[in-house]
Order: structure tokens, then sequence, then C-alpha cells
């Protein structure tokens, strides 16, 4: 990939290309597990969420006929999403707060 103008420079095309293929999904997905993903999914978050969410919630209808059984399987169940929901937050604060470290004054520009 030809990266530089006529006058020596970078071209800024370069760069501008670089950020469009930039996604957040795709980023996420390689630093947790190394790879890219196949597809960029589209769908908003809380249709995401329902996506994968509505399979058990149907799961606990059909296998807890009792009402009470099925609420305290349902409420286990919201106590184990809210812990992943919390670990993976504060992961993500501490992988911003070092990124933004490291883009200030790790790698920024000598004066």
């Amino acid at each position: 990939m030809d990266t530089q103008g006529k006058d020596g420079f970078c071209k800024c095309d370069y760069f501008t290309d670089t950020f469009a293929r930039m996604n957040l999904q795709q980023l996420r997905e390689f630093l947790l597990t190394g790879e890219k993903p196949l597809a960029v999914n589209t769908d908003s978050y809380e249709m995401r969420i329902r996506k994968s969410s509505d399979p058990i919630y149907y799961r606990l209808e059909n296998n807890y006929k009792d009402t009470n059984e099925r609420n305290n399987a349902t409420s286990e169940l919201a106590t184990a999403f809210a812990a992943y929901s919390d670990v993976y937050m504060e992961i993500g604060m501490k992988a911003r707060a070092r990124l933004v470290h490291q883009l200030l004054f790790v790698d920024a520009p000598l004066p």
C-alpha cells in the first residue's frame, strides 16, 4: 500500500482508511480472544441482550413450573449476569485507563 504523497508526507487517506476499518466489536474480540469476529453485529445493544437471554428464560419457564422455584432460579441467573457485567466493566475501565496512559505518556511525541 502506497502511504506517501508526492511531498513525502503520509497520505491522509491512509489514516482515514484505517479508522474506517476500525470496529469496537472486532477490537473487543481481538483483545479477549486474539481472533477477529466473523461478522459485525448491527443489532442494538438491547436486541443483542434480548436475543441471547430470551432462550434461557424460556427454558426456565418450561423447566420450573412452580413460580417460586422459577423466580429463585431467575434471581440467581440475574445475580450471575450482574457479576459478569461488573467484572467486565471493571476490566474495561482498567483497559481504557491503561490505553489513555499509554497514548498520553508513553507514545506521546517528544516536544
